[in-house]
């Protein structure tokens, strides 16, 4: 009997050592699990940080874009307009050269009239009695 005490002794020892090494597992498993979770926790606030930067990044993109198409509008309408002018001011420098050129040609149709008109005043001067000789003039 005193075997069968010593036995259930011995056994009884190991199941309480055996209980106080997995109490100590159980509570280093709770430990790491208390550290998982908080680990967690802060991966699920920087992903969602992350998320609402993220978000605001593409608001901000979309703002640019739409910005950007704005810009592209106001300048494709200042370039037709400009090109508008500019075409309207090649046109007016034609018209004007044109004109220039006509005022040109009657210019020297003036003068060529005005020197047959002198040329015969003073053909008509010299057959007048007592006309002046070329020299004279």
């Amino acid at each position: 009997m005193l075997e069968d005490l010593d036995r259930l002794s011995t056994r009884l020892s190991t199941l309480v050592a055996h209980t106080q090494s997995l109490t100590t597992e159980v509570q280093g498993l709770r430990s790491r699990l208390a550290a998982v979770e908080s680990e967690r926790d802060a991966l699920r606030a920087r992903l969602d940080n992350e998320g609402s930067q993220s978000r605001e990044l593409h608001s901000k993109v979309s703002q640019y874009e739409s910005e950007m198409e704005g810009l592209r509008s106001q300048s494709a309408a200042k370039q037709v307009a400009l090109q508008g002018s500019l075409d309207l001011f090649k046109q007016e420098h034609s018209t004007m050269q044109a004109q220039l050129q006509s005022r040109d040609q009657e210019v020297e149709k003036l003068r060529a009239a005005t020197r047959k008109a002198k040329e015969r005043i003073d053909a008509v001067l010299d057959r007048l009695p007592g006309g002046q000789p070329e020299e004279q003039r």
